[in-house]
């Protein structure tokens, strides 16, 4: 089949994720993204859903046909996925739109168009890389959480709330002033520029473990890609049992009680189904938890239930935890990676016999 090229075509950014620059040449011609790769495809095969899963799955002939269409060259096309192209990394990207105020604002002013980042789908993006500040998932109109989404208007790329269908604006909302002091946020964590410096390290270590890169540092004596995002998986699972935090609709927790045998859902629950403030709070304490393994002192602070403030580290975590929760990762912490499960099964022996600082 012969594809004829698209007479308008804007370049990718270095940083742009693949379905945000499908859906900005869609926008030059009042379509979807979906659309667009129907077309581009000869309509000879179904493209629901295709252009948000180009982001983590690579798709050989639906690429070759996207570089023709665009005179853009697979390898360019390639690069705009970050986090692997087997899908193995699927459950690490949201299927809900975040975004940072700042970069919405900057691109607003120099291109009228808002680009979607391609970290900002990584489900371990909390923070921005550039502007070092929280990412929003909430209109601020309406309020309601992981409604917006891209969309066409006269040619460009915008972002908008699809409840009160208004754009989403370029000025910081709630954080602006809170976050240049300590404030409160999920699971009792007092937010600090110092915490948000640690979020952001370990934000980009997981970012480098999904794209099979090596890691800046160790986190609790924890140096490979694979068993670090092994150690989140099994810090997020227990954070969400324990506090029953909402997740993706598409994720359904059995119910457990206190005293029952803890039996962990079959799924995979990973950063990217948990809001974005109990993603923060889920990255956040896992950073903490796990430097503490290996430095022992930590400056970070969270309110336990709302009200003593202690330190955040590995032993607060463990006192926290209900029991079944707590034995259920010990099971698990003896398949870490060493010395670091081992350490980590040291603090629970301490905690389960009270031999630990109050």
């Amino acid at each position: 089949m012969t594809i004829v090229p698209l007479p308008i075509v804007p370049r990718p950014h270095d940083d742009e994720a693949l379905s945000s620059w499908i859906g900005r040449i869609a926008a030059r011609y009042d379509l979807e993204a979906d659309n667009l790769l129907t077309h581009v495809t000869g309509w000879s095969r179904s493209t629901v859903g295709a252009a948000e899963r180009l982001d983590y799955h690579k798709n050989a002939g639906l690429e070759v046909a996207l570089a023709q269409a665009t005179s853009v060259a697979p390898e360019t096309i390639s690069m705009l996925r970050i986090a692997g192209e087997d899908g193995s990394a699927s459950s690490w990207h949201r299927t809900t739109v975040v975004w940072c105020p700042d970069c919405v604002r900057d691109d607003l002013s120099t291109r009228r168009e808002v680009y979607g980042r391609a970290i900002w789908r990584l489900g371990c993006c909390v923070l921005c890389p550039q502007h070092q500040v929280l990412l929003e998932d909430a209109c601020r109109r309406c309020t309601f959480e992981g409604k917006c989404g891209f969309y066409c208007s006269d040619g460009f790329h915008g972002l908008a709330c699809r409840i009160c269908t208004r754009p989403v604006g370029p000025v910081r909302g709630w954080q602006a002033e809170e976050q240049r002091h300590e404030y409160i946020g999920a699971f009792g964590i007092c937010i600090t520029p110092s915490l948000n410096r640690l979020v952001l390290a370990l934000q980009r270590d997981l970012q480098a473990a999904l794209g099979g890169a090596k890691l800046k540092r160790s986190w609790g004596f924890t140096r490979s890609a694979q068993a670090l995002l092994s150690a989140i998986l099994d810090l997020t699972l227990c954070l969400v049992f324990a506090t029953r935090v909402r997740c993706e609709p598409r994720i359904l927790l059995p119910e457990w009680k206190p005293g029952q045998a803890f039996a962990p859902v079959s799924e995979p629950i990973t950063l990217a189904a948990l809001p974005l403030g109990a993603a923060y709070g889920v990255i956040a304490i896992a950073a903490a938890a796990l430097s503490s393994l290996e430095s022992g002192k930590q400056c970070h602070h969270w309110r336990i239930c709302g009200r003593t403030t202690v330190v955040m580290d590995a032993t607060s975590l463990m006192v926290w935890l209900p029991t079944a929760i707590r034995r259920w990762l010990r099971s698990r912490a003896i398949q870490w990676e060493q010395p670091a499960g081992a350490a980590l099964c040291t603090v629970i022996a301490a905690v389960e016999k009270g031999a630990y600082p109050s």
